[in-house]
This record gives structure tokens, sequence and C-alpha cells, in this order.
């Protein structure tokens, strides 16, 4: 069954993946292309090298399309409407061209496939040198690209998908409502499971299913609401608030990856049954407060094969099934075989249960409820995970796993250099010190209608995260901010 369903991941998933791998490759060229511009001569060597090499990405890229389309919605790059990050190392390139963008009401490009390398030179050299003028900026610049004959690339009005992107309070309420009610419905269904597994009744997955179909639609549209919900460590019954957790965190990493829609179910599903096997354990240990002694470790490490064994005595055997098995007993084993189970011989770990061990160890360690029994701030439960646990994880899973939580991830309480304070709502991916916040506070008190910061937005580019805060240490309830419009 493993080694079909690792074949099955890698048929039905690689084209996609490598779609989404040539759109990055493409777009950071472009990127790395304007930023070259700046400095160089279009005919200097350096310049010319990265021409080409853009153009011949491009060209790739598109293969038999006829166009290629770049947006910038809600601050986020997307590619024929796949969201695409770029490298880390090229942010400040992608900053300057932005903000040029924005000067000049541009809201994205399109590529024909006609372009020519000349055609991108004259592009470039005109994003950064046209002179804004005082009428309409985007209409001045598309007349220009057409007086100089370009036509093979035109430009997308800011405007137009400001209207259908921005979002207002009233919108923004809406999605918490909504992401709200798709979390507690998840912790009912994962708990209605757990107390089934428990009487040794059939698990019927139908139901489940929906719930991680909502979970798929907010996290494709825009999971930050979910996010923050991920991120309340005090629940009561924090045991299932752990599976959708993990559920949420790795939908959202299986969607940055460019899964499908039938992959991102099963992968929803494995996540929240992947620790199915902690209900054949004595309540009294699984909710322990206190440290797990040796034989309480022996115990603990029983329940990836007590979940396999659960899922296959008790749920009708389909791809979901099948998915959520190999995962439940394979998400605390590390890529090199070692962890728990013991393998009798080393065999290459589902990217499902890759996946979910990330997504399971994050949440456990800032949760402090699960195997360590004190949380960690979730900016230094990444840099654990990325410098003294690396070797449990997959370099390339961490990574994005990273880019996405980000350097203040979402529900971090942070003090801006205004010396406002402010809860993290939203990363973003192009410039991770630069999240969205819900101001909670500034100097003349706290606030009592909620106001959102976008510090990757050019206008508020004088503010600054200064560093984050305990919000214990100043009595700030954040989760009533986080279950509130």
């Amino acid at each position: 069954m493993e080694g079909q369903s690792v074949t099955q991941i890698t048929t039905e998933v690689g084209l996609n993946r490598e779609r989404v791998h040539a759109a990055q490759q493409m777009l950071t060229a472009f990127f790395v292309l304007a930023k070259t511009a700046r400095v160089y001569e279009t005919n200097n060597d350096s310049y010319q090298g990265q021409l080409f090499r853009f153009c011949e990405l491009l060209r790739r890229y598109m293969d038999e399309n006829f166009s290629c389309t770049v947006k910038v919605i809600k601050k986020r790059l997307f590619v024929d409407d796949q969201f695409v990050t770029v490298d880390s190392d090229d942010r400040i390139g992608v900053r300057l061209m932005l903000d040029r963008w924005h000067e000049l009401g541009i809201g994205g490009l399109v590529f024909g496939d006609a372009v020519s390398a000349e055609d991108v030179t004259a592009l470039v050299r005109l994003l950064w040198t046209f002179a804004i003028p005082g009428g309409d900026p985007f209409e001045q610049i598309s007349r220009q690209l057409a007086r100089e004959g370009i036509d093979s690339v035109s430009l997308i009005d800011i405007t137009r998908l400001n209207e259908d992107s921005d979002i207002d309070l009233e919108d923004r309420q809406k999605i918490r409502r909504q992401a709200r009610d798709t979390f507690f419905r998840a912790i009912r269904n994962v708990k209605e499971v757990m107390l089934v597994t428990d009487r040794d009744e059939p698990i019927v997955v139908s139901r489940t299913k929906r719930i991680v179909h909502s979970v798929i639609d907010q996290v494709s549209n825009d999971g930050s609401a979910l996010m923050e919900l991920a991120s309340i460590k005090n629940f009561d019954e924090y045991t299932y608030a752990h599976s959708v957790n993990v559920s949420i965190y790795a939908l959202t990493l299986g969607f940055r990856l460019g899964l499908s829609r039938p992959e991102l179910s099963e992968l929803g599903v494995a996540a929240l049954f992947h620790d199915v096997g902690k209900a054949k354990l004595p309540r009294d240990l699984v909710t322990k407060p206190g440290r797990f002694d040796d034989f309480d470790w022996v115990q603990m490490r029983r329940h990836p094969l007590l979940g396999a064994i659960t899922i296959a005595e008790t749920m009708r055997l389909d791809s979901h099934s099948a998915r959520a098995l190999v995962a439940a007993y394979e998400h605390h084993i590390n890529p090199d075989g070692t962890g728990y189970p013991t393998l009798s011989e080393p065999r290459q770990i589902n990217l499902y249960s890759r996946i979910i061990a990330i997504a399971d160890t994050f949440d456990a360690l800032t949760s402090g409820r699960v195997y360590i029994k004190q949380a960690i701030p979730p900016d230094e439960v990444l840099r654990k995970m990325v410098y003294q646990m690396a070797a449990k994880f997959d370099n390339f899973l961490l990574k994005l796993f990273v880019n996405i939580i980000g350097i203040y991830p979402v529900g971090s309480l942070v003090l801006l250099t205004d010396r406002s304070l402010g809860i993290v709502t939203k990363t973003n991916p192009a410039e991770l010190s630069r999240p969205e916040i819900r101001l909670i506070a500034d100097r003349d008190g706290r606030k009592t209608v909620p106001e959102w910061f976008d510090l990757a937005d050019p206008a508020n580019r004088s503010v600054d995260v200064a560093r984050c805060l305990d919000p214990d240490q100043y009595g700030i309830n954040v989760t009533k901010y986080i279950l509130s419009d």
C-alpha cells in the first residue's frame, strides 16, 4: 500500500507541482531582472544574463499556452490565478517593483506568446523611468507602451483588481464568522470521532469530508482567519483542537505546494485523524498535566500503531482511509527512518505524513499541552525546528512552512515602532517582516473599533514591528480578540 500511495502522489501531483515551481522560477527571475535594471545599463553583461534567463523561463512556463498573467491581489502574487511566492533572497527587488507598480496604478501584467527580449527590456525600462503625470498614471503608461509598439505585453489596472479584491469591514467580519463556524464544527467532529472510536464503533467519514472541504475553501480564498484560530492554545478540550489545528496547517502547506482539491481533501482527513490512536490510550495519560515518565512515553509511543489499526478496523477502505492510515502510522517517523514506530527496514515516508509531521510538531510545541508542558513562543518554535530538529523533517517542506508562518506568526502580540499594540492577523509571503496587524491599542489607549493595519502597504512604510510581546505579562487576552470581530 505504501509504495502505491507514494507512486500515486508522484504521478498525480507531479505535473501541478512542476508548473507551480516553473511559475515561481519565472516570477523570481522577473523581479531579479527588474532589480538589475535599476543598477546596470541594458547592454551590460549582468543585465543581459538576467534577461536571457527570464525569457527562457517565461517561454518554458508558457509552453503551449498563449499568455501568462501576473497579478497582485491583497499584497500576494498570482501567476494565472495560482498563488506563487518568490525566493527569499529577492524580496528587496519584489518590494521595490511592487511599490512602483502601486505608484503607476498597475495591478498586474499579461505577457503574450509573441513577447520578445526587446519587449521585456522596453517594459522594464519604462516601469522604472516613466514620469508620473498629473492625470491617471495607468492610462498614460499604457499609452506609452502602445506608442513604443509593445503589443505583446499589456497592463492590468489596479482599480479593476481592487474592485474585486478589496475587503471592507463587513466582508472581513463575515469571513471571520465563517472561519469560526468551520473551526468549531471541526472540533465537535473530532470529539465525536474519538468517542465513537473509544466505543469501537464504525467511523463515518462523510461529515468529516464536508468539514474538510469548508476548510479547503477558506484556505484557498484567504486562510488567515483560520490561522488565527489555530493560534489559540487555551481551549479546555485542546486534545480535539490540536487535530483541527494540524489539519489547518497541513492544508495551508498543501495548498502552497499546489495539491489538487481531491488531494487536499485526503490530506485534510488524514490530518484530522492523525492522532485517532490516542482514543485507545488511557485518558489520564493523554490529559496528564505533568511531565511524562519513561512508562508514560512507552505508552504514548503506541498511538501511531493504534491509530493505523483503528482506521483499518473502523473505516471503509477508500483513498481517504488509506491516506489516513498511512499518515497515522508514519507521522512520528523521521525522513531517515528514525523515530517511532521502529521500521524493520528504511523506506520513503509518505508526502502527507511528512506534511503532518511538521504541522503536528509546530502546534504541539506552541501549545505546551501535548508532549512538553510549557508553551514555547511560535517564533522560537520555528527556530528550534529549523536549527535543532531539522533532521526530523523534510527540508523543503519545512522551509515552505516557515515561509507560511512568517517571522511574526499569526496570533502574535507585537509592539510597533509608533508604540501601537497589535495582533498579527496575516503574514505577507513577499515580506515576512511586514505582516498585517489588527491594532488593539495606541498611545491614546485601547481601540473599541476594529482597525487593520497592513505593514506591507507602501503607505505604511514608516512603521515597523519593534518586537513580539508576551500577552500574559501585559494582561492581554489575545484569544478574546481572535474570537471577536
